[in-house]
């Protein structure tokens, strides 16, 4: 795969640490600050791997631009950029690029599954009990509601819907629902043994740092966060409030255990201690 690499570094590592490949499964993302290079490298791909008897789809690979509009911007059709830049509705891994449009897409997936199952939440009691709903609720619904929300990085606003998805889909469960019935969300989640979704995602992100950090330190994850944390002190940010960000939603969550994580020797220290699983899972109980 070094042919494929005209023009480009042999360790797929920019200067300024940027991993430039990363690969999972049968999948594979390539960045470069300039386009033109990454289109010359698609024929390339394509030919050295199909001498691996690897085909190459060439019709849904996707050439995706990131950028953040100003004020002002607007698209061919003159509807404004700022937050609707194209590449929010580009999807890696089953995912949308971003987190608030990945979220909104999710709670309609999981609508649409739990109206599928529709027939299985109106059985009554003495037909399926409430443990076995909550089973296939779990099962069919959730996990749809929650794939790859290890990655997410959204307001407590757009984070809020998920709770609220969850609480109707609950209610419906239950069979209590205004005008007929009522119930306090304490309550609902207690009758239920459950937590708010919100803090499912949480602890998800947790988890997920915790592998991220045990990983080998070439490792794409790993080098992005290095880069992550050396941007932030060597480029100034955007005038304005500061956007919503992984990093930033990473840094809130080790405040709470009095964590800072603001330079490469706080990082190296996290993943020492990451690498006691027992302890990192000890960190956060939900």
């Amino acid at each position: 795969m070094r042919v494929v690499f005209v023009a480009r570094p042999i360790i797929p590592v920019a200067d300024d640490g940027l991993p430039l490949e990363w690969e999972y499964a049968d999948d594979a993302d390539f960045v470069d600050e300039n386009e033109e290079r990454l289109k010359n490298m698609l024929p390339v791909c394509t030919n050295v791997l199909r001498e691996w008897d690897l085909n190459v789809n060439e019709s849904k690979t996707e050439f995706v631009h990131f950028f953040l509009a100003a004020r002002g911007d607007v698209d061919s059709d003159g509807m404004t950029l700022v937050d609707n830049e194209p590449w929010r509705f580009s999807k890696s891994l089953g995912s949308l690029l971003c987190s608030t449009a990945d979220i909104k897409h999710r709670i309609i997936l999981a609508n649409s599954a739990f109206q599928t199952y529709s027939k299985v939440w109106l059985q009554s009691g003495s037909k399926l009990p409430l443990e076995r709903k909550l089973l296939v609720y779990e099962a069919q619904v959730i996990s749809v509601l929650l794939y790859n929300c290890g990655c997410w990085s959204a307001t407590k606003k757009v984070l809020s819907k998920l709770d609220t998805c969850s609480r109707k889909h609950l209610r419906k469960i239950v069979q209590i629902c205004w005008p007929k019935g009522v119930i306090s969300n304490i309550e609902l989640y207690r009758r239920c043994q459950v937590v708010p979704i919100t803090e499912r995602v949480q602890k998800a992100r947790w988890t997920l740092l915790g592998h991220v950090l045990r990983m080998d330190d070439d490792a794409p994850p790993v080098l992005s966060m290095r880069f992550a944390i050396t941007a932030a002190e060597q480029y100034k940010g955007r005038r304005g409030r500061p956007r919503t960000n992984l990093l930033g939603t990473i840094q809130d969550d080790l405040k709470e255990h009095n964590i800072s994580l603001k330079t490469v020797d706080d990082l190296n220290y996290l993943r020492q201690l990451a690498i006691n699983r027992s302890l990192w899972r000890s960190m956060f109980k939900v």
